[in-house]
């Protein structure tokens, strides 16, 4: 029987959490909607905790430490006075997704019943959302009225599902994230079929292209470009030419499929308003001004939980500050309407330069760390799906999402369980004598 310790406990203490946090749209939301908060609070523990009481810090610890403090200094000396709590929370629920990812990776141990768990977590949560996704479609309107409280919308000609989530993002960010992680991993073999790459590539696209409609959430076309990256990297550079052209030619096709349809309107009058405020789109203003902000302010920012983030509604100053009225946005409750989903542009706000330059480096720490722990073809997933998460940014606070730090945990650990692990002969096996820097991956 296996030993069950501090670490093993821990672990299992995370994986029960990605599940509540799982089901936080459809059962009891007001209590399971902490599990993504829970698991960051016990993130942070287990990254710097250790490391403290020891005395002797990595670099994971030591870059949190100069992050944690450069947030209270920023606080400081910010002239728009905010909440040192409401600062420290805010920053740290930033980068939630590295957080919670680094702290589960560092419990990870491979062990059997630790693999057995993943892979039961995963399945639930693919035979979960499926189920989810197939009721709502049979049941319609009131599917998405006994377990949501917004309003109904129709996009596309389509009924926009709440699915399994209770909202209609989350269907998007799961289906991506698991169609590509099943996809790569069950392409993993010893020799890379290339041809067979490229073909599951074109797939891909058009898979997810059409499951933008159902799903009414175009986030997920997100994926594309990483994982075209992933099959590009796989060629030699007279094939990557041949490829990119191929490639190419067949989205151009479908952007002159779709240039009248309402999605690719929509997307880019809403690309548009990015770039101006004479709108009222309240994303595309979070964003502009953001990024004004950003310069106005250089280096230092306005401070975390003061613009486009959950705390921001408890100081109003920045808003006003920038010309929007915020009282024209607050709803009964007293939060925001539309100011929390502008991604990366809020952190550049209330973080600056200096700021974005430790999110950076706590990125690459993140990247070097799986690096050394994935072998070559795990590693190639992971970047996929990361990447994903940093495009997405850009426009949407998918760091901060507790559903998309669940899914996103979910399929890395689901990669994990995968590590060092090929399909020989339509079944997973260890390869007697491969090491990882042996492997067969240099480009063809």
């Amino acid at each position: 029987m296996p030993t069950i310790t501090l670490r093993n406990m821990m672990f299992i203490v995370f994986c029960f959490l990605l599940f509540t946090s799982y089901n936080s749209g459809l059962i009891a939301p007001n209590i399971l909607g902490y599990s993504d908060e829970l698991m960051l609070a016990l993130g942070i523990i287990v990254l710097l905790a250790p490391p403290l009481v020891k005395l002797k810090l990595d670099r994971t610890s030591t870059l949190l430490i100069i992050y944690i403090t450069y947030t209270v200094l920023n606080a400081a000396i910010s002239r728009f006075s905010p909440n040192y709590f409401y600062a420290l929370a805010q920053s740290l629920i930033h980068l939630k997704l590295f957080i919670v990812a680094q702290a589960v990776l560092v419990l990870y141990q491979g062990s059997r019943p630790q693999l057995k768990l993943i892979k039961n977590l995963f399945i639930i949560f693919v035979v979960l959302f499926i189920a989810g996704m197939l009721i709502n479609t049979i049941a319609g309107e009131y599917w998405n009225s006994l377990i949501s409280n917004d309003d109904m919308q129709y996009r596309y000609g389509f009924l926009r599902p709440v699915g399994y989530f209770g909202h209609y993002a989350p269907n998007s960010y799961f289906f991506s994230l698991a169609l590509i992680t099943i996809t790569m991993l069950y392409s993993k073999e010893i020799n890379v079929d290339r041809s067979s790459q490229i073909r599951k590539f074109f797939i891909f696209v058009v898979i997810d292209f059409l499951a933008a409609f159902p799903l009414t959430v175009r986030k997920g076309l997100f994926m594309i470009v990483p994982y075209g990256v992933y099959v590009l990297s796989l060629l030699k550079l007279s094939n990557r030419i041949a490829f990119t052209a191929a490639a190419s030619l067949f989205l151009v096709v479908f952007a002159i499929t779709i240039a009248n349809t309402e999605m690719m309107a929509d997307t880019i009058n809403n690309f548009d308003n990015f770039f101006s405020d004479d709108h009222s789109y309240i994303r595309g203003l979070i964003v502009y001004y953001g990024y004004h902000l950003f310069l106005d302010f250089f280096p230092f920012g306005v401070g975390n939980g003061l613009y486009g983030t959950v705390f921001s509604n408890m100081n109003l100053s920045v808003y006003e500050y920038v010309g929007l009225n915020p009282y024209r946005l607050m709803k009964d409750d007293g939060t925001l309407s539309g100011v929390y989903d502008s991604g990366v542009s809020a952190l550049m706000a209330e973080s600056g330069f200096i700021g974005m330059v430790l999110v950076i480096a706590i990125i690459i720490n993140f990247f070097k760390y799986n690096k050394n722990k994935l072998d070559v073809h795990g590693y190639r997933i992971f970047k996929v799906i990361t990447s994903f998460a940093i495009l997405l940014s850009l426009t949407e606070p998918v760091w901060q999402n507790g559903f998309f730090t669940t899914f996103y945990v979910s399929c890395l650990l689901y990669i994990y369980s995968k590590n060092n692990k090929f399909r020989i002969n339509g079944k997973w096996q260890h390869h007697p004598g491969i090491r990882q820097q042996n492997l067969n991956t240099q480009p063809s």
